[in-house]
């Protein structure tokens, strides 16, 4: 998927400093903006090698790492899976038994921030998702930013409730997306 010079793409070992970077920038942008919290912390470049060389692009069981891409220059990121975390209870769900693709890690440098690059990397996981005829996708954003919940609801992504996991407040999102299968039945 492309759009004004960005492409959607399989992050590569190649991207892992960039995005180490990019999460590293966005975690001191969030503390000065919003205070010390669970987004203050930085992810090690060996972390993000280790989630690139396990990527499971087929199923998506395991956490796969995308980039936005401008002239060969990561200038995004986003993780997804279709295996959701413990605390993610089923009732929480519009459909609980559904299959879902799970984003996290969400990041753009705060250089970036405001250009559509958060827009098309969430556009590029919702085709991810229907084209392996995934019918929902679900996240969740830290309570106390008001950036990433507003942003969430813009693209229209709808409140499902909010939990607290180890003192961390979670506000749960979930979109309806339509998928191959859809198209099929005329849906």
């Amino acid at each position: 998927m492309t759009m004004d010079g960005l492409s959607f793409e399989q992050a590569t070992r190649e991207h892992a400093r960039a995005i180490e970077q990019m999460r590293r920038m966005s975690a001191i942008d969030l503390t000065e903006k919003l205070g010390a919290g669970h987004w203050s912390g930085f992810t090690r470049i060996e972390s993000i090698r280790e989630r690139i060389a396990c990527a499971d692009t087929e199923n998506l069981r395991k956490m796969t790492l995308y980039v936005a891409s401008q002239s060969g220059e990561a200038v995004g990121s986003v993780a997804v899976t279709t295996f959701p975390p413990g605390f993610w209870r089923r009732s929480y769900w519009h459909e609980p038994k559904a299959t879902a693709l799970g984003v996290f890690n969400l990041v753009i440098p705060p250089s970036r921030q405001r250009q559509g690059i958060g827009t098309f990397l969430m556009n590029g996981v919702e085709n991810l998702a229907s084209a392996h005829s995934i019918p929902f996708i679900r996240l969740d954003a830290y309570s106390e930013n008001p950036i990433s919940t507003s942003f969430y609801r813009a693209i229209g992504y709808e409140e499902r409730g909010r939990i607290n996991v180890r003192t961390v407040g979670l506000v749960l999102f979930e979109k309806r997306i339509s998928t191959c299968m859809d198209s099929l039945l005329g849906q």
